[in-house]
């Protein structure tokens, strides 16, 4: 008997409110349950990839507009334990309402966990939200649900909805004129881009950023990636990144070449936007600079089944 559960709904992308389970009435009256929603496509493409790394606050409040920060806390960033296929999520320790049913409760969800390394909290205030400060390394996928509210008194929560914080740049590479055919990709590094900021977890909003540093994109060093005709070829992963910025200045390093940094911005767009994919192609040949294209693309699906989420 699950008493400390959080249900994943996600099948085809459709929202459900999760019900409430009449089991002991002694043991379970009160007992706090959510359901997450759905997440968009990035990085955490299904709900096992949450795994144990969802962290969750629940503030008590007056009444269901109220701030609430600042209160007495019924989930003080509770940690994601395992989420299982099904789409269950547990955690250690049982969560109850208010015994009073006029007192509810605000839900804020966000990923990944704080573990104090890279990320680490801040606790709320009065009036403040918590702050999750952070330090990308470029495979980050940062995430933060919309607050939803619940109570004792049959005031069943709606869905937490997820939503991807950071922009995501993948790339690949077109050869026209075969004329590097068996040379090897060795990096695409992303210049000067900002590593360090904190993101409010209730409204998903940034702080300033800062520390800027070379990234490189995951997946290619030392992994021999090979070009082989002038067909385009993806090289490595996505890479997780600032929004909201006009461009990114990159250097892409094949063995025995050197090439000019190439500036990239989205087409259409004014500025790459949270939340959002681009697939960039760098085009080039041995006697002219590197030319890119950027159009935006959903996210990828990753497999099949029901925990896909839209």
């Amino acid at each position: 008997m699950l008493r400390n559960s959080l249900f994943v709904i996600a099948f085809c992308g459709l929202l459900a409110s999760c019900s409430r389970q009449e089991l002991e009435l002694r043991e379970t009256d009160g007992v706090i349950r959510l359901g997450v929603g759905k997440v968009t496509r990035a990085e955490v493409q299904t709900a096992t990839d949450l795994g144990n790394n969802i962290g969750i606050y629940g503030v008590q409040l007056p009444n269901t507009t109220a701030s609430g920060w600042g209160n007495a806390l019924s989930m003080d960033n509770v940690r994601s334990t395992a989420v299982e296929a099904s789409g269950a999520i547990s955690w250690d320790g049982i969560y109850y309402y208010p015994a009073d049913p006029a007192h509810y409760v605000k839900f804020c969800a966000y990923y990944p966990y704080a573990d104090g390394v890279r990320f680490s909290l801040d606790a709320p205030a009065t009036g403040k939200a918590p702050v999750l400060r952070f330090t990308l390394n470029g495979s980050d996928d940062i995430l933060y649900s919309a607050p939803v509210v619940g109570s004792r008194d049959n005031t069943t929560p709606l869905s937490l909805v997820f939503s991807h914080a950071l922009t995501q740049l993948k790339f690949e590479i077109q050869d026209v004129n075969e004329a590097l055919t068996g040379k090897t990709i060795e990096n695409i590094v992303i210049q000067n881009a900002n590593t360090v900021s904190s993101m409010n977890i209730e409204s998903g909003a940034f702080g300033e950023w800062s520390t800027p540093t070379e990234l490189k994109v995951p997946g290619i060093e030392g992994k021999n990636i090979t070009l082989v005709d002038k067909n385009p070829l993806a090289a490595g992963d996505g890479i997780m990144l600032q929004p909201g910025l006009a461009s990114f200045k990159i250097r892409l390093e094949i063995a025995g070449h050197a090439y000019p940094d190439v500036e990239i911005k989205p087409t259409g767009e004014l500025a790459f936007a949270a939340g959002h994919s681009y697939k960039i192609t760098l085009t080039f040949n041995e006697k002219v600079e590197v030319f890119a294209k950027v159009v935006v693309i959903p996210w990828e699906l990753a497999g099949t089944g029901s925990a896909v989420i839209q």
